[in-house]
């Protein structure tokens, strides 16, 4: 089966006043992603889990106002039950607990492995799924909707600063880039592959570039400053370095701090001799391909069944 395109229904009633969004899981992800809710003021927000001492727990730290912890109810599953819109995720007979999704909007905020920990029950509004390397044919086989948002954001959501692929299949893209700017900034792709393809370039990266600052902050150690004092002036540079960003090239910001036969040049031939730009770019591929690999065995059982 081919790569799906995205679809926009235009005749999705844009009228979100008070709509319900259920999110599902309340670690980082699902947090940062509340609180940017909370902050556009016209969703009620409920939230669910295994646990519902924990989702409450969110609701109170966060000071969620308009908000409330779900408790899910345990159920046995084993078919399709087609009259009430309800796709089973689990084994035949297995035990999972029940969310009610009728005419919400759902935040899939778990692992990808939790997805089939739930009984979906009711056709939903849209599903916005942050699991990564689960495409939107395994969501539609676990998950009636409406429409389907995927999405790859990062962990600048918990600072409301995520950058976020996303692919949209029968989406109101009006409402979606609303819901996704909540949390900070929103790429939309034309094609499935590429929120799979952006975890090079902002799903994974915060933990590399995290890795790079590390090794900046010891080397301002090693050189005579203080940790603390290096470690600020690591920060600020990031914080320069990603302004700048925002009109320059990488390429112009490293040609604005060398100059011929001077220190930074001396680093850059040790980095480029010691292999780091290839390194990085064979990081971002192995996290890609885990991703893709992940979403290819999901995705076998659904085909083997036809």
């Amino acid at each position: 089966m081919g790569t799906q395109k995205p679809q926009v229904n235009k005749k999705v009633a844009r009228d979100t006043i008070m709509q319900t969004i259920i999110i599902v899981g309340y670690g980082a992800m699902a947090r940062g992603i509340a609180d940017g809710l909370r902050r556009i003021g016209k969703y009620h927000l409920e939230m669910c889990g295994r646990y519902v001492s924990k989702a409450q727990d969110l609701i109170y730290d966060l000071g969620l106002e308009n908000a409330k912890a779900i408790a899910l109810e345990s159920s046995f599953s084993n078919q399709r039950d087609s009259s009430h819109n309800t796709l089973e995720s689990t084994q035949s007979n297995a035990l999972s607990l029940s969310i009610d999704i009728q005419d919400k909007i759902v935040f899939l905020c778990v692992k990808p492995y939790g997805l089939s920990s739930f009984r979906y029950v009711g056709r939903a509004k849209a599903v916005y799924s942050v699991l990564a390397g689960v495409s939107v044919a395994t969501l539609q086989s676990h998950i009636s909707a409406q429409a389907y948002i995927r999405l790859m954001p990062n962990v600048g959501a918990n600072q409301l600063v995520s950058a976020t692929a996303a692919f949209c299949v029968n989406a109101d893209m009006e409402q979606a880039q609303e819901i996704c700017e909540s949390f900070g900034s929103v790429v939309f792709v034309e094609d499935e592959k590429l929120v799979d393809a952006s975890i090079a370039t902002s799903g994974s990266s915060p933990a590399f570039l995290a890795l790079i600052a590390q090794a900046l902050v010891d080397s301002g150690v090693r050189a005579g400053l203080s940790r603390k004092d290096s470690l600020e002036l690591v920060g600020q540079t990031f914080l320069g370095v990603g302004l700048m960003l925002e009109h320059r090239t990488p390429q112009e910001i490293i040609d604005m701090v060398t100059t011929p036969g001077g220190t930074t040049i001396e680093g850059l031939a040790v980095l480029e001799s010691s292999g780091v730009r290839g390194a990085i770019m064979r990081a971002c591929q192995a996290s890609v391909y885990k991703a893709t690999s992940t979403q290819t065995a999901q995705d076998s059982p659904s085909k083997e069944s036809k």
